[in-house]
C-alpha cells in the first residue's frame, strides 16, 4: 500500500469517528450538575415547587439539579444572572410572570430583555389567587364585598406584597372590572401583609392558597372567591370571580426558561423531564393540595402563553398608570 493510500485511509477513518461521535456528544447532556435559579427566597411556595421539580429532574437527567436562590429587585437579579449565563443548558431560570411579563412595563430600563434573552423550555404550574378577608369585614360573599365597597368608597383596603407585584395588579384588574376603588397598602412581601390581615389591620389580600389555608380552616380568615377562570377543585363552594366578571384571572404561574441560544436538543431534553413531572398523578395531587395546578406543554405553547400574558398585563399596568422608575 502506498504512503498516500495509507494516509487517506487514516483520514477517512478519523472522519468516520467524528461523524459517529457527533450524536454521542449531543446525547451526553448533562455531563455535570445543572443550576436552577429561583428569584425568590427559600421556604416559600415558589421555592418548594422549584425544589420538588428539581429533585424529579435530577432523577430523570442523571445529574443533580441544584436550586440557587437569587433574590431581590422584583426578580430582576435572578433573571439577569440567567440572561448572562452560557447557553449550554447548565443554568436554567425558574421564572414567573413578574420577570417575563410585568417588569418590562413597570421599569423603563431592565438589565435583561425578557423577549430576546431567554428561550422557553416548559410551563410548570399555575397558582391561582384566592381573595382573603378578615372576619371583621362586613361581607360574607364576593357579591356582598363588591356591594359594600361601592356603598363605602375609600373605606375598604387591600394589602399586597409590593407596588407593581402580581397581587397588586390583580386588585387593579378587580377595580377595573367591578368599577370600584380600594385603598392599596403595600408591604415588603406577603408574609408581613398576612400578619396584618390576621391582626385586622387590613381588610383584604390576594394570595395563593398554600399559606393561608390553615387560617381559613381555623376561622381566622375567610375566603370570598378564587381568581381562576373556574372554581377550584378543592373549593367547590367558593365562587370564581370570573362568574361575575367573565375572563377575570389572576395568578402566579411558573415555567422554566433557558438563556437565548440554548440548542433545541437541550431544550427538548429538559422539557421531557418537566412534562414527566407535571403529568405525574401523584405530583398533581400533591400540588393541588397546596392550591397549585400543574401544567406542562411544549416550548412553543409556553412562548404563545408568555406573549399573550405580556400584552394582557401591559394593558392593565398602562390603564392603572403604575411606573416604578
Amino acid at each position: 500500500m502506498s504512503r498516500f493510500v495509507r494516509v487517506l485511509s487514516i483520514l477517512l477513518g478519523a472522519a468516520g469517528v467524528f461523524a459517529l461521535s457527533g450524536p454521542l456528544f449531543a446525547q451526553a447532556y448533562p455531563a455535570k450538575p445543572v443550576r436552577l435559579i429561583v428569584p425568590y427566597a427559600a421556604g416559600g411556595f415558589s421555592d418548594v415547587l422549584a425544589r420538588t421539580l428539581a429533585q424529579k429532574m435530577s432523577e430523570g437527567l442523571g445529574q443533580q439539579v441544584v436550586v440557587e436562590n437569587r433574590t431581590g429587585a422584583s426578580t430582576i437579579i435572578g433573571a439577569d444572572a440567567v440572561a448572562k449565563s452560557a447557553p449550554d443548558g447548565y443554568t436554567l431560570f425558574f421564572a414567573t410572570g413578574t420577570a417575563l411579563n410585568i417588569n418590562q412595563h413597570l421599569f423603563s430600563k431592565l438589565p435583561y430583555n425578557p423577549e430576546k434573552d431567554f428561550v422557553p423550555v416548559g410551563k410548570v404550574a399555575v397558582l391561582p389567587y384566592v381573595l382573603l378577608a378578615h372576619p371583621a369585614v362586613p361581607a360574607n360573599s364576593f357579591k356582598d364585598l363588591i356591594a359594600y365597597a361601592k356603598a363605602n368608597p375609600g373605606k375598604v383596603n387591600f394589602a399586597d406584597p409590593g407596588n407593581g407585584t402580581a397581587p397588586h395588579l390583580a386588585v387593579k384588574i378587580l377595580e377595573q372590572s367591578a368599577g370600584v376603588s380600594f385603598e392599596s397598602i403595600h408591604y415588603k412581601g406577603n408574609a408581613p401583609a398576612t400578619v396584618d390581615l390576621l391582626a385586622g389591620q387590613v381588610h383584604l389580600l390576594f394570595d395563593g392558597l398554600a399559606v393561608p389555608e390553615p387560617h381559613i380552616k381555623s376561622g381566622k380568615l375567610k375566603i370570598l372567591a378564587v381568581a381562576s377562570l373556574k372554581r377550584f377543585p378543592s373549593l367547590p363552594n367558593v365562587p370564581a370571580i370570573a362568574e361575575s366578571y367573565p375572563g377575570f384571572e389572576a395568578s402566579t404561574w411558573y415555567c422554566i426558561m433557558a438563556p437565548a441560544g440554548t440548542s433545541k436538543e437541550i431544550v427538548n431534553r429538559i422539557n421531557t423531564e418537566i412534562q414527566k413531572y407535571t403529568n405525574d398523578p401523584a405530583n398533581k395531587e400533591r400540588m393541588l393540595a397546596q392550591g397549585a395546578i400543574l401544567e406542562g406543554g411544549a416550548p412553543e405553547q409556553l412562548a404563545a402563553y408568555i406573549k399573550a400574558e405580556t400584552e394582557r398585563w401591559g394593558t392593565v399596568i398602562k390603564k392603572a398608570g403604575i411606573k416604578l422608575d
